[in-house]
Formats: structure tokens, C-alpha cells, sequence
């Protein structure tokens, strides 16, 4: 397995990783009406806007997880399902933590939603620490104005550069 920037060629293998991904762990955790907004094709709109860097875990040429980054924030990291237990996911977690320590950065955070143990257990064991739970709203796509509210934790974590 290496990690690599993500490349135009990744998104179908990205946005299934994600889709997936998305739906085992919030699925049960968010308001019912959030899911019509959480079909394959809303996962690319949200891929074509996202503003963040992406990077791939890959396994020969075939993504199996991914990481994206933006400032100070791990935003999302997903493995695929049959990569889970691995050790993707804790190498994508220290690959981001370099990276974002390499560009300057010496306190990282994320945001989880709140419910979603198996992150949260996981992001505590890698040292990460939570900060504060606050309501924040989901992704939509453009043109929705409805918002969709979720209890959501902030973890942090101090990085050596």
C-alpha cells in the first residue's frame, strides 16, 4: 500500500470509498431527511466543490481509502470496506498528521459526528483528544436550503513538525 495524491481517475473509486463509507458510519446518526441528499451522485457534486487536497491510499493502482486535508483540518478519511482492520486507516491518520506538520501546522483538528464510535474510539487511540461537541449543519447540495443539524465533536490534536 502507498499514499499518493489523488488524481481525476480516483473519483469513481473515491466517491464509492466514500458513499459507503459515509452511510455505515452516520447513517443511523442523522436526520432521516439528510439521505435523499447522500446518493452516489450527490457524493460527486460534493467531490467537483470540495475545496480541500485528497489523497489516496492505494493497493497496486485501486484506491482503498483516502484522506483530504485543508488548513489546519483532517477533514474526511474513509477506508474501504474490505480494507478496514488493515491498517489503512491508522497510516491515512499519520500520513495527514505529517503532512499537515510539514506545512506548518502544530495543533490539527477534525470534526466527527457525535455517535460515530468506532471513530471516535479510533481517533482517541491515535491521541487525538476531544475538545468540544457542538450542533453543526451537513453537506447539502447546491440550492437546498433546508438544514440538517447534527451533535458534532471537535478533536484536536498537537503535531510535532
Amino acid at each position: 500500500m502507498h499514499i499518493r495524491p489523488a488524481a481525476a481517475g480516483d473519483a469513481a473509486a473515491i466517491i464509492h470509498i466514500w458513499h459507503q463509507g459515509w452511510h455505515d458510519a452516520h447513517g443511523e446518526l442523522v436526520p432521516a431527511g439528510i439521505l435523499s441528499y447522500r446518493r452516489p451522485g450527490n457524493f460527486l457534486a460534493w467531490w467537483k466543490e470540495a475545496s480541500e487536497r485528497f489523497f489516496v491510499a492505494a493497493s497496486g493502482a485501486e484506491p482503498i481509502g483516502f484522506v483530504s486535508l485543508k488548513g489546519c483540518e483532517v477533514v474526511k478519511l474513509y477506508v474501504s470496506l474490505g480494507a478496514r482492520g488493515t491498517g489503512v486507516a491508522p497510516d491515512l491518520i499519520s500520513f495527514a498528521e505529517r503532512t499537515l506538520a510539514q506545512d506548518g501546522t502544530t495543533e490539527a483538528e477534525l470534526l466527527c459526528t457525535a455517535g460515530n464510535a468506532r471513530a471516535e474510539r479510533f481517533y482517541v487511540r491515535q491521541g487525538w483528544r476531544l475538545t468540544e461537541t457542538f450542533d453543526d449543519a451537513l453537506w447539502t447540495p447546491a440550492g437546498v436550503t433546508r438544514k440538517f443539524i447534527v451533535p458534532t465533536h471537535r478533536f484536536r490534536k498537537r503535531l510535532i513538525g
